[in-house]
């Protein structure tokens, strides 16, 4: 290959890596919520309690970094994950599938 075909295969391929971001934007999610702090019942933590009253246990994030806080409003989609077990008893397991703060 020659300088020219080098470098062309470098700009694809550079072109390629920054179009792969996993970042989410807010406009897929639908569903708003508030992240609480169940602590005080045995096995909880920070659950998401969302507009209709559904509460999910957060289990695993499809596009991990995002933190949850308490008292954090949230944007997000979910899946629950009917085939787990938790000690927690004050919400559904969930996968959050897309996830961004409301500001």
């Amino acid at each position: 290959m020659n300088l020219k075909q080098n470098l062309v295969a470098l700009a694809f391929i550079s072109l390629a890596a920054v179009s792969c971001k996993t970042t989410q934007s807010s406009a897929g999610c639908k569903f708003e919520g508030v992240v609480k702090d169940m602590s005080g019942l045995d096995g909880c933590g920070l659950l998401i309690e969302l507009k209709d009253g559904t509460r999910l246990q957060p289990v695993e994030f499809a596009h991990p970094g995002f933190t949850l806080k308490a008292g954090q409003a949230v944007k997000l989609n979910y899946t629950e994950l009917k085939d787990r077990m938790s000690t927690c008893m004050g919400g559904k397991m969930a996968r959050i599938d897309c996830i961004t703060a409301i500001k």
